[in-house]
């Protein structure tokens, strides 16, 4: 067996500027948009010499394709374990809706911009790494529903239905179609489903 790697100061560094760059873009893109902000703007919010930015990342795509991956894993790492952790289907329901809503409305402004800015391109690969987190969330439902007696098929379709609910309820709200509350839009949701449920 190999000894872990040690973290050198190099690599603290380098994390560091990572992450300082990465969040000069995150601000600059909610700010100007995706179109009008430059690496130069990048370089200048995040402290650093215009240079020192393309050692890190060889474009402002690629600063935005960063972006997003960290966005995805950070909604995937919100949603996944609220439906996997223990609790009554009623929780578990509140508890996804909660943080799918929740993750939607810390990102609003970026992921506006990103929704109408994005080359064809990018959004194309977005949408593929969002329907791999969405994929994961559908199948941990499943699990979930077919733990409370759904047969296969009304567990996969209904696990689909709660994670398509929980996605249009969040774009709903980036575009301002309807202002409710957190909480309440939480408890509306997770009445429907479960009534569905019930039901079936």
């Amino acid at each position: 067996m190999s000894p872990p790697e040690r973290t050198t100061k190099t690599d603290v560094v380098s994390d560091f500027r990572r992450g300082q760059i990465l969040e000069a873009a995150r601000q600059n893109f909610v700010r100007h948009g995706l179109a009008d902000t430059t690496v130069d703007a990048i370089a200048r919010s995040a402290g650093v010499a215009k240079g020192t930015v393309y050692l890190y990342y060889k474009s402002k795509d690629e600063i935005l394709r960063q972006l997003l991956t960290a966005d995805l894993a950070e909604l995937h790492d919100d949603t996944v374990p609220a439906i996997t952790a223990d609790g009554t289907l009623e929780e578990r329901l509140r508890r996804f809706f909660a943080a799918a809503l929740g993750f939607y409305d810390r990102k609003r402004d970026f992921m506006d911009h990103c929704q109408t800015g994005m080359s064809i391109e990018l959004r194309k690969k977005a949408r593929q790494k969002a329907g791999l987190v969405f994929a994961a969330q559908a199948e941990a439902w499943q699990a979930v529903l077919a733990r409370h007696g759904l047969d296969r098929a009304s567990a996969q379709a209904t696990a689909r239905a709660v994670v398509s609910l929980a996605y249009g309820l969040s774009v709903q709200r980036l575009k301002g179609w309807h202002a409710d509350s957190v909480d309440n839009t939480v408890s509306t949701a997770t009445s429907l489903v479960l009534h569905g449920v019930m039901r079936s």
